[in-house]
């Protein structure tokens, strides 16, 4: 379920930093954390959470996580295909496994493949962030990301865009088309002397959301949200301690202000 393509760069942690807010604000993004060896705890679990998800459903396109502080035997399952998130409870004693609460995408899913005019996106990759983010009191959203991937000779790109979706009302979005990852890897050495002479063989890339939420305008009212694009930059032939990184704030009206590694926008 990871949203970008295994690439040499020089990327924050994605799920480490990403989209968490202020360290101590209140409120934060509800973060999951990717079970390591989900097979050690129930070599089944593929097909037995597939079974509890809406059909059809391709158990390669699942991955299961554990609530950021969440109580023993509880998780949760991020499913491509349909696309879905489960809250999940595994049965001590038994192995079994309960479902508590399922949100249902796949409809939304739908909806974005019709409506996908543009030959930069017809082929996107649409799949969801293990996150849950604060729209007010009670209310969250999950990140529905269309992640768009290019390939080159020696190098590769791969670039996300979220839409912000309702856990309760999944036919909208509340924030669309924002920037949430890239990364890209250009190669610069052609020739084994280049190879073998320069410091760094490619200009790379990397850049990551984070969100602040501010209090509402009125009393129960939707949190204010503030974007922050960071991105790294770490140019050929320069040693890794010659990454650069800048900080910029942008809005819904002006995703553009995100440079985006350079990927469409």
């Amino acid at each position: 379920m990871n949203p970008l393509p295994i690439l040499r760069t020089a990327a924050l942690p994605m799920f480490a930093l990403l989209l968490a807010g202020p360290a101590g604000a209140a409120p934060s993004a509800q973060l999951f954390d990717a079970v390591k060896k989900p097979e050690s705890l129930d070599a089944d679990w593929r097909a037995q959470l597939c079974a509890l998800l809406p059909q059809p459903c391709d158990p390669q396109a699942l991955g299961l996580y554990r609530p950021r502080g969440g109580a023993a035997g509880d998780y949760a399952v991020f499913s491509g295909e349909p696309l879905a998130m489960a809250r999940v409870k595994r049965i001590a004693g038994t192995g079994a496994w309960q479902l508590n609460r399922l949100h249902d995408f796949s409809g939304y899913a739908a909806a974005l493949l019709k409506k996908a005019a543009d030959p930069a996106t017809a082929d996107a990759r649409i799949s969801l962030a293990p996150a849950l983010y604060p729209l007010a009191e009670g209310q969250w959203a999950v990140a529905v990301l269309q992640t768009v991937s290019e390939m080159y000779s020696g190098g590769g790109a791969s670039f996300s865009k979220a839409d912000f979706v309702p856990l309760e009302d999944a036919s909208r979005a509340v924030h669309e088309g924002i920037p949430f990852s890239c990364s890209k890897m250009v190669r610069a050495c052609f020739s084994e002397k280049e190879y073998k002479q320069s410091k760094h063989c490619h200009d790379e890339s990397s850049g990551s959301l984070r969100i602040s939420y501010g209090e509402p305008a009125n009393p129960g009212g939707a949190y204010a949200w503030q974007y922050t694009w960071l991105q790294s930059e770490w140019p050929q032939n320069t040693p890794a301690s010659e990454t650069t990184t800048t900080r910029l704030h942008f809005t819904a009206r002006t995703t553009e202000r995100a440079s985006f590694c350079g990927g469409p926008q």
